[in-house]
Parts: C-alpha cells; sequence; structure tokens
C-alpha cells in the first residue's frame, strides 16, 4: 500500500508530480463523451513488445455515483475536473479504462450494490478508484483491499487519484485538511439543475447513523462563496438550484452565520422573474426549529419551493435520548 504523497517524495524528481499538467479545456458543464474514439495507447506496442506508456487525459473513464444530493455534486465536480484534463466518460462499463465509484454507507443496499460492482470490476480486471462515504468511514473494509480511494474532501484531487491508478499505482488520499472549492469544473448531469453543498458533516453523533464517520464535523462554506456560486451558475442558464448538506437547519453554527441569513442573501440574487427557483435540503429537526418564522418566510417566496426534507428517525423522546448527543426536548409531530 502506499499513499500518494509517498509517491510524489519517492518519484526523485523525475518528472513532474501527478496533478501537475494544466487542464486542456475550459470549465463548463458538458462532459466530453467517448464515441468509440481511437485511444492512442490501444494496441500499440513497444519495440519490446509491451504496450507503450499511457498518454494522460487518453483514456475514458466509467463512472457510478450512489446515494444523495450532495454525493451527486461531489461526483459532478469530479467528473468536470477529469472531463477538464482530457479524459472522456462513458456510460458503458465494459469499454471503459478505469473505474471510478462514488459511495454511499448511510443505505444498506446502497453500500450492497457498491459491493457487486466492485466485484464486477475486478473480475474485468479493470483499475478502479472508489470514492465516497464507504472509504471514508469505512477504509478497512476488505472490499476495498487492492483499490485506490479518494476522501469526501479530497475530490480536487482526483485526477491525481486517477492518474496514478491508471500507472498500476494503489494510493489512498483520505486526510482531510480543508473544503473542496466551489468553483471547480463541473459536469452537470442536468444542466439546468445545480446541486450547491453548503456544509458538510453534522453536530449530531447518532448511533443508527455513519455520516458523521465519513463526512466529519460541521463545515460550512462562507455566506460569500455560496452567493458568488449562485451568481454564476445563474449566469451559465441554471434553472434550479438545490442547497445540499448532511444537514442544512446546522448550516453556520461553526462560523458565526445560519440558514435565514445564507437564504436571504441568495434569494437577493434571483431573477425576479422566477427564472431560477431554489430548493432547500435535507433539514434534521433540532435546529431547524430554530428559525421555523424566518424559514417561513423564505419559503413564501415566488422564487423558492415551499419544501421541506424533515426525516423522522423516532418518534419517542427516549429512544432519542439515547441515541443522540443533541435531541429535541420534545417529539416533533408532523
Amino acid at each position: 500500500m502506499e499513499d500518494i504523497e509517498d509517491l510524489l517524495a519517492g518519484s526523485g524528481g523525475g518528472g513532474a508530480p501527478p496533478g501537475f499538467r494544466l487542464p486542456i479545456n475550459a470549465v463548463g458543464v458538458n462532459p466530453k463523451y467517448n464515441k468509440n474514439k481511437p485511444r492512442l495507447h490501444d494496441n500499440h506496442l513497444s519495440k519490446t513488445g509491451s504496450l507503450s506508456p499511457k498518454i494522460p487525459g487518453t483514456e475514458t473513464i466509467y463512472m457510478k455515483t450512489f446515494g444523495c444530493s450532495h454525493n451527486q455534486s461531489d461526483s459532478e465536480y469530479m467528473a468536470g475536473q477529469l472531463s477538464a484534463f482530457g479524459y472522456a466518460l462513458t456510460d458503458n462499463s465494459e469499454e471503459a479504462d478505469i473505474w471510478l465509484i462514488n459511495t454511499c454507507t448511510v443505505k444498506s443496499p446502497s453500500q450492497s450494490a457498491m459491493d457487486t460492482l466492485i466485484a464486477k470490476c475486478k473480475s474485468a480486471k479493470k483499475p478502479l478508484v472508489v470514492a465516497g462515504c464507504v472509504p471514508q468511514g469505512s477504509r478497512d473494509l476488505k472490499e476495498l483491499e487492492g483499490v485506490s480511494i479518494v476522501g469526501v474532501q479530497q475530490i480536487d484531487r482526483v485526477v491525481e487519484v486517477v492518474e496514478e491508478t491508471l500507472k498500476g499505482h494503489e494510493v489512498r488520499l483520505l486526510h482531510r485538511k480543508k473544503l473542496p472549492a466551489l468553483d471547480l469544473p463541473k459536469v452537470r448531469r442536468n444542466k439546468f439543475v445545480e446541486i450547491l453543498p453548503i456544509n458538510v458533516g453534522c453536530l449530531g453523533a447518532c448511533t443508527y447513523c455513519k455520516t458523521k464517520h465519513a463526512r466529519g464535523h460541521l463545515g460550512s462554506y462562507t455566506v460569500e462563496s455560496l452567493v458568488g456560486r449562485v451568481r454564476t451558475v445563474i449566469a451559465d442558464g441554471v434553472k434550479e438550484v438545490w442547497l445540499s448538506s448532511e444537514d442544512t437547519g446546522a448550516y453556520g453554527r461553526d462560523i458565526g452565520v445560519n440558514l435565514p441569513i445564507l437564504l436571504n442573501a441568495i434569494v437577493a440574487e434571483l431573477p425576479p422573474d422566477g427564472s431560477t427557483m431554489l430548493r432547500i435540503g435535507m433539514t434534521n429537526p433540532p435546529f431547524i426549529l430554530e428559525h421555523l418564522k424566518e424559514i417561513a418566510e423564505v419559503l413564501r417566496h415566488p422564487c423558492v419551493y415551499s419544501f421541506l426534507h424533515v426525516p423522522v428517525q423516532s418518534g419517542s423522546d427516549a429512544v432519542l435520548s439515547v441515541s443522540q448527543k443533541i435531541v429535541p426536548t420534545k417529539s416533533v409531530s408532523l
């Protein structure tokens, strides 16, 4: 097992480090899909009879995403960076040179499907990179042996991981450093929908949930950076902005702001003709209850969907008091 940092340190100065190449495409929203183009390394043998070295950026990548809208946004950012460095994306796993699986650990069916896909990839002897919540929260899983993994807060380095994996290295990037930038290249599956992560992690410690293990403690983007992103995507022609996180209601508690402050700042940027709509993502009950009046005012805005996604794990105070460190004092009636 080699860590990517060890690979860099042991390179001995021979050539540029992984990820050093500059992107060859402008930032955009359209993926570059492989249309059976000839790949320069296919069937090109050197004089010694072995395959000639692969040229970075000429390979085709199959991506599969499991889980929530936050995971979908992460995949769109990874696809954008890979496309910007010349890689083609494909929906056909068999024609791909390498697979990238973005995983979900919250729901058992998603993780079971991931296990099946990893086994299929290994059977096909394809290089594999596993991203998302499973390797971040359960890095010692047997299924992850022999594959490269990239953590949820290292998606801005996915090009490095892919290129090292294509060279035959097994690399792992899991240490959290800082939140990935919001202005990375992005390939949206729906060009009219921007899934915008406003924070990562949570403030809970629920015994039945692995989100804290995978996404960590609460980390919020600044109001200014989020508003700037909204301005950019509206100019790109986006018609819906979905605010996403593990708990939108907890937004800003780590940086001295709150969700109503953010929502009002974003609403002020929306076109008055209603051509771009705002949707608020999933929120747990404890923190959203502190702002119900302000949130209700925002939901009345004509450019905001009157919608809240509030999961209820139990209606019992006794069960919740055992399961969580931070719980409402009374059961929530819906």
